[in-house]
This record gives structure tokens, sequence and C-alpha cells, in this order.
């Protein structure tokens, strides 16, 4: 069993944090921590956790894992001795998320704390990311709307069926703002109302870059070319296809999604990830919603030229989205737009891919 501490558990994520970890078969969270409350039983401060006897310290005590839930800055300080003693930390701010010390300095307003430990850390997309999140000592757990973003947006990107201008439009619940108190999240402020903020540029908005240009494609040699299907029944060899797959039989249907799907797979054997002069063009713009929790994120990206049959572009993605989490615990590529409330105070992400033929996006 391993033994797990929470620093700052009073806050939102860090009680979030503490509810999740009770199910968990191969974890005892043993200590929490918190800017405020100290000496109070957790029970007493979130009653939904009475399934916990323990009260909250200054610091951690002797732990085998540590997750710290500070806010950015204040993170760092604390991760910092715990990964030099070997104790493997995840970051719950935004404190190691963004590789470049510039980038963080340029976004959070101050030189980064611990800027020594940045090429230790990495970024905790375990969908993404998995093998490398295993064997680190300190993982950066992603932003919120990057989550959704980029788990929205990478098969298509590995694929390299989508162009760099993209759009992402997230609405979330007010308690990802946290337990501060500000007007705008009153209740009589926030109520039966929605708004936009981060106009300018949002705090998440190059953590999203950052991870797109990372899994971004690059041709290594080979021809793009247009995408085409073959052997298909009543239909020559090589012959581009446009007919929509609800016009098709069942064999011409299975012939065309197989040869998608070896399309795709064969594509992305051409490319290598991570080209360095790619930066792709986000537009993003978040929303404060009236809802407690929960995130809605709409991507939207234009097709790239030549890379998908448009006629059945629709089948073909959804299959490329099907393979890409089909192994994957918490994502499903669901048939119908999904809701927030279908993930309330669950773990899963639920995805809906479609191509609009109309503007070819």
């Amino acid at each position: 069993m391993l033994k797990v501490g929470i620093i700052n558990a009073t806050g939102y994520a860090g009680a979030e944090l503490a509810r999740l970890l009770y199910s968990h078969p191969e974890v005892e969270l043993t200590s929490v921590s918190g800017r405020s409350a100290g000496g109070k039983a957790l029970a007493d401060v979130f009653p939904h956790l009475a399934c916990y006897d323990l009260t909250i310290g200054e610091e951690i005590g002797d732990v085998d894992f540590a997750f710290s839930a500070l806010p950015h800055a204040a993170s760092a300080a604390v991760c910092a001795p715990l990964v030099r003693a070997g104790i493997p930390v995840v970051d719950i701010s935004a404190d190691f998320r963004l590789r470049d010390p510039k980038k963080y300095a340029e976004w959070y307003g101050g030189e980064h704390p611990a800027p020594e430990l940045l090429s230790q850390a990495v970024y905790g997309l375990t969908e993404l990311n998995r093998e490398a999140v295993r064997q680190s000592k300190l993982i950066a757990n992603p932003g919120c709307f990057p989550e959704s973003a980029l788990l929205a947006l990478a098969p298509a990107v590995r694929a390299g069926i989508i162009g760099p201008e993209i759009i992402v439009d997230s609405k979330s619940g007010i308690s990802g703002a946290g337990r501060g108190l500000d007007l705008k999240y009153h209740f009589g402020e926030a109520d039966e109302s929605v708004s936009a903020y981060g106009l300018s540029g949002h705090r998440h908005l190059p953590e999203i870059v950052q991870e797109l240009a990372s899994m971004w494609p690059k041709e290594t040699g080979t021809e793009r070319g247009t995408w085409l299907a073959v052997g298909v029944a009543s239909r020559s060899p090589g012959a581009e296809l446009t007919t929509a797959l609800a016009d098709m039989d069942e064999q011409q249907r299975v012939a065309v999604l197989k040869t998608a799907r070896e399309w795709t797979r064969e594509r992305q054997e051409r490319f290598v990830y991570g080209a360095d002069e790619m930066r792709p063009m986000v537009t993003f713009t978040p929303h404060l919603i009236p809802m407690t929790r929960g995130i809605l994120s709409t991507c939207y990206a234009p097709v790239t030229a030549g890379a998908l049959p448009l006629g059945v572009a629709g089948d073909v993605v959804r299959e490329l989205y099907q393979d890409f989490f089909d192994a994957e615990p918490f994502v499903r590529v669901v048939d119908s737009p999904p809701a927030t409330k279908q993930t309330r105070g669950n773990n899963m992400c639920l995805i809906y891919p479609t191509v609009d033929v109309r503007t070819e996006r």
C-alpha cells in the first residue's frame, strides 16, 4: 500500500483528490496539510470526506508519494525539496507545465521558483504520455482547459489531417476558480449569466500551444497525397471515394473503413513529431457558466487539403478516434454530442468527433 500525502487539501482540487484517492485500491491517504484550517479534522472542513480520520497539519508527514494542490509559485517551492529527496510528486498547479522558464515568467508574472527542475518534469496527460509519466518523479498535472482541448485534438493532429489554425471554445463551471472570494463568482452575479474572459490571452493558452506543437506531425519525405480508397466494389482501384457510406452495402462499408484504418496508420508511420518550427495558431476563449463543475470544449480546425475523403469524412474520423482511444478506460468516443452532467462526479472524458463537409472543418 502506497502512503500518500496531499499538500493543501483544503482547496477544491485537494478535496476532490482526497475523494478520488479513497477508492484507489493501492493507495492510503495518510497525511494532509492546508493553508487554512490547520489543526481541524479534514471531515470538519469537508463533511463528505468523513471516511478519513485525518487532521490537517501545517506540513505533510512521512509519505511515499505526494500531491501538491497549492497555487502556482507557492507549489514549486514546496515540491522542490520533496523531489530532491527522491519522493515522487504530482504538482496540480501550473508551475511545471511550461518547459520554458521565460514563458512561465511571461504568463504567470514572475520568475520560476525552481527552474532547475523543469527538465525533470513530465506533462502528466496520461493518455498521451503514459510511459514518461510512469517513469517520472515530477509530474505536472495538466490544466483543466488544456486537458479537454488536447484530448479532443490529439488523434486528428497525430494523424496529420488538420491544419494549425485552431479554435478552442470552452465553458467551465464556477468551482474552477477555486474557493477564494470574488464578486463575479457570487451567486447573484453568476447565476443565469454566461460570460467570456481571458480574451487577451488566458494562462492556459501557452500550455495548449506547447503540447500541440510537441505532437504535431512532420512529413519524413514521403508525399502526403490524396486519400484513396482502393478495391471498393463497383469502383476502379485508386478512385477517390466521394460516395457516402450510407449509400453503400455492408460489404462496401467494411472495405472502405478497413482501408481508412490502414491509411491513417500508414500516414502516421511517415511522420516524426514535435517539429520545432511548428507553432499552432490557437484562438482560445474560456467562458464562465452558472454550474458548479464541469468543462465543455468545442474545438475547430481546418481539414488538411487531400487528407480526408469528404464524402465519408465523418465515418473515417470516428474510426480514427475510436482506434486512438480504444485502450483508454477514461475516454469514450460517443455517438452524440456529450453533456457536462454525464461526466459529473466521475473521471470520464467524452468526445464526439465530427466533420462539417460544407466548411471542411
